[in-house]
């Protein structure tokens, strides 16, 4: 990998600027003629599948539609995030089954909306959107022995014969026994009545725990919710007649725990491959033809390059290039009232694994933090990929008085630059593994909105 600066040709910059149009008329033609897709398939990593209404079995891959009454598989290997009309977005774990029961949402009279999804086994991760931002009794999730609604919510559940149990990353959600008196899987909102349980992120790190034959959940920390085996127990007998907050009595591993924590423990957008805003101060440039469904975030050159400059910061074999909006004044780069440590989101970031002549999507979130009093960085990002599993990237250094930054050594490599206003940033990654090689772009904004 190379950091060249790089110059287009305007016959080029025109030409991809006339099939970028082309492109985008194309994709509403898709839009509107799909009428009953409720959701897109946005990532997939391993082996996954979507059972349609109909019974037929497909293999399930990026850009996917998903309907009502779809139901979504993941193998032991597979990772699938779908993101739905309303802006909501659900990950569906590995050996998992999600159906999508019903999904309607009407921005002219949300108040009509209706979420209702089901989680047969496995784990998920679901963040509510704007069909339930009105009316919160709208939404529904289904587990074989529990109901969940929701009170604006990013919220973690796993369930399998033996228990649920879920974890509120934020907002707060109301778990209820499904068995309970009056409680219809068809319904919308928790079921239990007085029996249900809230949930909330301010709480701290706990877990509602409800097993088969408890008459309501209970609360316990994070680090002691395990899965039931079953030669462990049998179904229910180590949950009854437990005080509320005592340690599980059962002998089991600790795979819900490992589940929820690494679900949970970073708080970010599901959907992080997504076109780039054309107004942000920092944008990715790419040199080519079409797009790459590798690099969503990526616009052609021509557009990256309008009001702004080439950082020096790219992937010449890739035609990836950073550019960054031109200063609004002269003087120093920073102003001077930039002088704390800021913490910084990730709002975008295209990710892949490679190993000889594999290619696969790896999802990735982090943080970036950067301290302007003494001009450093320093930043983690957790990678994984169905080939490459899972590991970490750390990195620090210095911030040049260009606002450039780059750290290289013998298994990982991140270079980036600073908008001039200290808002945004952006890096690319290379980290190295056993078995081949993670890659990717960046981008960082300071408020969660950007």
């Amino acid at each position: 990998m190379t950091f060249l600066p790089h110059t287009a040709r305007g016959r080029n910059a025109r030409r991809l600027v006339h099939q970028l149009a082309l492109a985008i008329g194309a994709a509403g033609c898709g839009i509107a003629a799909a009428q009953t897709q409720v959701g897109q398939v946005s990532l997939v990593i391993g082996e996954a599948h979507v059972i349609r209404a109909d019974g037929q079995r497909d293999v399930l891959r990026r850009g996917a539609g998903i309907g009502v009454g779809d139901r979504i598989q993941t193998a032991g290997n597979g990772h699938v995030h779908v993101r739905f009309v309303d802006n909501g977005v659900v990950s569906v774990r590995p050996e998992s089954m999600l159906e999508v029961q019903a999904y309607r949402y009407d921005a002219r009279d949300p108040a009509a909306s209706e979420v209702r999804l089901k989680l047969d086994h496995g784990a998920s991760r679901s963040i509510s959107g704007a069909a339930t931002a009105v009316d919160k009794s709208r939404f529904r999730l289904n587990t074989p022995i529990a109901a969940i609604g929701v009170r604006g919510t990013d919220f973690v559940v796993y369930a399998d014969p033996d228990g649920v149990r879920a974890t509120v990353a934020q907002g707060a959600i109301v778990v209820g026994p499904a068995q309970s008196p009056g409680c219809r899987a068809q319904a919308l909102g928790p079921c239990g009545g007085d029996d249900a349980r809230i949930l909330s992120a301010n709480m701290g790190r706990m877990v509602a725990e409800l097993a088969p034959g408890d008459s309501h959940p209970r609360l316990i920390p994070l680090a002691e919710a395990v899965v039931v085996t079953a030669s462990a127990a049998k179904p229910g007998d180590a949950h009854r007649n437990r005080p509320e907050g005592d340690a599980p009595a059962y002998g089991a591993n600790d795979r819900t725990a490992a589940d929820l924590l690494n679900l949970a423990k970073v708080h970010i957008p599901l959907d992080l491959n997504r076109r780039p805003e054309l107004t942000s101060e920092l944008v990715w440039g790419r040199w080519g033809i079409g797009t790459d469904e590798f690099n969503q975030i990526t616009a052609p050159v021509s557009l990256a390059a309008l009001g702004r400059h080439y950082t020096g910061i790219g992937d010449s074999e890739a035609g990836l290039y950073l550019y960054r909006a031109d200063p609004k004044a002269s003087g120093p780069l920073f102003p001077d009232s930039l002088n704390a440590s800021v913490d910084f989101r990730l709002t975008r970031a295209s990710a892949s694994f490679e190993a000889g002549g594999l290619k696969e999507a790896a999802s990735v979130g982090g943080e970036f933090t950067i301290d302007f009093a003494r001009r450093s960085f320093a930043t983690a990002l957790l990678l994984s990929s169905a080939s490459g599993g899972s590991t970490e990237l750390r990195a620090g250094g210095d911030i040049g008085s260009n606002g450039i930054f780059a750290v290289r050594d013998a298994t990982q490599t991140v270079a980036g630059a600073v908008a001039t206003d200290g808002t945004e940033a952006g890096y690319l990654f290379v980290r190295n593994v056993d078995n081949g090689v993670f890659k990717g772009q960046t981008l960082w904004g300071v408020s969660p909105g950007r």
